[in-house]
């Protein structure tokens, strides 16, 4: 069975990733059309919905002070234990401005309107808000389900699709951090969040950091792992490591024996018997090409490391000591550039440390969010 599968039809042709059908390890390219359905269904009920403080309107600038209600994804609903997924939902974005922690929405219909980003997500669980930020080459789909579930016990937990992967919009014509991180802002003012703790996973991770210096007051906390600030002084992946990661043409099973130590071996089946059940979530090639050439410009760029002074928010710092992605001594770094922050290496962990021993990972958690 091939790894890319064909996918619903939509606006865009590209090249999906269909990581389930990897398992068989090939690596096939299947044209499709379709890189999300852009076609909306009645708005689930309890999803988030209304009202943002607005800016004043003009002419040429009018905005809302209600947020649209998120419309199902099509073909997204989860089943068997997957089931408390849900379906994914979308909703329109506006990215935040620099500086700033919330944005008017333009009114629905116009020009502004139809131009902003439209992000996918997936609500489940209860308790205090823990929005997740995957990594490179990863979408919802990328998170174990048995690590969502122990989530889901103590936390309401939001996982979503970065603009231009997954079930989300198309890459920005100029993709960057911090238009990610701006977008991110938007989101947690789309649904409500309420100062979350924001855990971001190796590129993620760096959203995240991004997220907390351009937008105080949008998150509670971070949790960054196996990740890094960048800069000449971080540590980066061979180039081995590098191809691997970066290239559209990887298999779900070598990604799972890059992510995963060969100690935690069941969690590396598991993780890959998760993306064989769940329902595709995937990246488009673009996305896989213009995400491994952000992360590369992110180890010669100092931008993060200079900015993490600005960041006054407890922060968790997780990494593990095998970790051929983001190797443990960038995590160091991280944590002594942000005053007050502490840290976790997990010893003989590798990229997936948090999700090689959940139960270990989501102690931690809640010991630091209290």
């Amino acid at each position: 069975m091939n790894r890319r599968s064909s996918r619903r039809r939509g606006r865009d042709r590209s090249v999906r990733r269909g990581r389930k059908a990897a398992l068989a390890g090939t690596a096939a390219i299947a044209v499709l059309l379709g890189a999300c359905s852009r076609s909306s269904t009645p708005p689930t009920p309890g999803s988030a919905s209304t009202g943002v403080s607005s800016a004043s309107s003009s002419s040429s600038t009018t905005t809302t002070t209600t947020l649209p209600s998120p419309v199902g994804v099509p073909g997204s609903q989860m089943a068997g234990t997957d089931a408390f997924l849900g379906r994914a939902l979308r909703v329109p974005v506006v990215a935040v401005p620099d500086g700033a922690a919330t944005a008017p929405l333009p009114t629905p219909g116009t020009s502004s309107y139809l131009s902003i980003d439209r992000i996918a997500f997936r609500h489940f669980g209860s308790g205090p808000d823990l929005l997740l930020i995957a990594g490179e080459d990863a979408s919802m789909a990328s998170w174990a389900a048995p690590f969502l579930a122990t989530l889901a016990q103590h936390y309401r937990v939001t996982v979503f699709d970065l603009p231009g992967t997954g079930y989300s919009g198309p890459l920005p014509a100029r993709l960057s951090l911090e238009r990610w991180a701006d977008d991110t802002a938007g989101l947690i003012q789309a649904l409500h969040l309420t100062r979350p703790t924001v855990l971001g996973w190796g590129l993620g991770g760096e959203v995240a950091l991004g997220l907390a210096e351009r937008h105080p007051g949008s998150a509670g906390s971070l949790v960054l792992v196996d990740t890094s600030s960048g800069g000449r002084d971080a540590m980066p992946p061979s180039q081995a490591t590098e191809r691997i990661i970066g290239s559209p043409l990887v298999t779900a099973t070598e990604l799972a024996r890059l992510f995963f130590s060969p100690r935690f071996a069941a969690a590396q089946v598991a993780w890959l018997q998760g993306l064989q059940t769940a329902v595709p979530d995937d990246l488009t090639q673009p996305a896989i090409v213009a995400e491994a050439q952000l992360q590369n410009g992110l180890w010669g760029s100092g931008d993060l490391g200079a900015g993490a002074g600005t960041v006054h928010l407890p922060v968790l710092v997780v990494s593990g000591s095998d970790d051929s992605l983001f190797p443990a001594p960038d995590g160091s770094l991280l944590e002594s550039a942000i005053a007050g922050a502490k840290s976790i290496v997990y010893q003989r962990a590798d990229y997936a440390s948090m999700m090689e021993d959940t139960t270990r990972f989501v102690s931690a958690l809640e010991a630091f969010t209290g």
